[in-house]
């Protein structure tokens, strides 16, 4: 038995040193796919500017990305992931810190925060995909219903 084991991580530790160990790793959810609306005093705002960002504590992994609304107002980002052989194998509970920002006209609005801790997808409001409306006009505050903090509440 012993003998099987030590052949067994002997031929494991050869697949990592080779390059292919992330034949191994498993894919995460770290903030799934997010559509919304900027709107000032119920208008679309066309040219704000979006930013999106995430901190994987687990990893030490800090990325953003940015986009501009449309005509309409809309924005959106796809889904990121992650992947990582130790987080599959090490208890631990996932901490993924999610920020959206807005800026328009020189002024920065904190649209979303959400500290999420857990891996799936959709993962955020439990299933439910996340669409938002960001009422650039609203004080930031909580969203129990969705978990966060900031302008965006979740839209109908």
């Amino acid at each position: 038995m012993y003998r099987r084991l030590s052949q067994l991580a002997l031929i494991l530790v050869t697949l990592c040193i080779q390059g292919n160990a992330m034949a191994f790793s498993k894919t995460y959810y770290l903030f799934s796919e997010v559509k919304g609306t900027v709107f000032l005093n119920g208008k679309p705002v066309q040219g704000a500017e979006v930013e999106q960002e995430y901190n994987w504590h687990w990893k030490k992994e800090k990325k953003s990305s940015t986009t501009t609304t449309d005509e309409q107002g809309r924005f959106s980002f796809p889904t990121i992931t992650g992947k990582s052989i130790s987080a599959g194998l090490l208890p631990h509970e996932p901490v993924i810190v999610q920020y959206l920002r807005i800026r328009h006209e020189g002024k920065e609005y904190q649209g979303w925060f959400h500290a999420k801790h857990n891996y799936e997808d959709l993962g955020e409001l439990k299933g439910r995909p996340i669409r938002l409306k960001c009422e650039l006009t609203d004080e930031p505050g909580p969203h129990p219903d969705i978990e966060s903090y900031g302008i965006c509440t979740a839209a109908e």
